[in-house]
């Protein structure tokens, strides 16, 4: 984690700012983050700011948080084989949502980051700066931490939860989301969550799979119809939620109908 990014974060609890204590001042690998109003701590291990603990999560966010920990070896392996099943390259596919972002060269935050599969399609770009990255699943940001370091990238990877996210007020130019809202704890929270770490005029976008790709995930992920216990509600792109004051505010499909992208503006 780079020395800067410490202005950036804030308690996910109260909102206050964090202090670092270490020994590692400069690479920011070890050490505490601790907030001075609600005084609690958040340890920095191999790089990766932990804002929660596993075993503190609950529902959906307890269940999926394991599945993905569990599946992160075998992640990218089946992005490649289901773009190939839907009929489409994995390029096109990531580009259908990351190429709508709009950063005008500032700072991009991606909610649940995965192993990094779309980083490929950020890094490159004239118009994003720094890259950062949060999820829910140590797993996946291990696999991700990994990837950034092998390319030698330099993107800040967050433990957390998009319902909580660590940082500051409109700290980000480019927010996005690809994959997991559906089956969020609290979905409201995490758009608005999303929205409050953005900058005016920054462009927000939320996808996720349609019930015809959610019906697809039940044929070929292990485990994740088991996660419902056999009640999983049909699926609807939570437009809804987004406040009506939210610019440009529009639904689409994507990857031939897998995936719904929920797009919008903050004012």
């Amino acid at each position: 984690m780079k020395r800067t990014t410490l202005d950036l974060l804030a308690c996910p609890f109260c909102r206050g700012c964090l202090n670092f204590t270490g020994a590692d001042e400069k690479t920011l690998r070890a050490g505490t983050l601790t907030c001075p109003r609600c005084k609690k701590d958040f340890p920095i291990v191999d790089g990766i700011p932990h804002f929660i603990q596993p075993e503190e999560l609950t529902g959906f966010n307890r269940r999926f948080s394991r599945m993905y920990d569990w599946f992160s070896w075998a992640y990218r392996a089946f992005s490649r084989i289901a773009f190939a099943y839907i009929g489409m390259d994995e390029e096109t596919g990531r580009r259908e949502i990351t190429d709508r972002l709009e950063p005008r060269g500032g700072r991009v935050l991606e909610v649940s980051i995965g192993p990094g599969v779309n980083l490929p399609y950020l890094m490159n770009r004239s118009d994003v700066g720094e890259v950062f990255g949060l999820d829910i699943s140590l797993g996946q940001l291990q696999r991700c931490q990994s990837y950034v370091a092998k390319k030698g990238w330099g993107v800040d990877l967050f433990f957390g939860n998009g319902e909580q996210l660590p940082f500051q007020d409109e700290a980000f130019d480019g927010v996005f989301h690809v994959g997991g809202i559906n089956f969020f704890n609290n979905k409201k929270s995490a758009i608005d969550e999303m929205i409050r770490v953005a900058k005016p005029g920054a462009r927000i976008l939320i996808s996720d799979e349609t019930e015809k790709g959610a019906q697809g995930y039940e044929r070929f992920i292990p485990g994740f119809k088991k996660s419902f216990g056999g009640r999983r509600l049909e699926i609807v792109p939570p437009l809804a939620l987004v406040p009506a004051s939210m610019q440009e505010r529009r639904v689409f499909d994507v990857w031939k109908g897998w995936l719904y992208c929920i797009e919008f503006r903050k004012p």
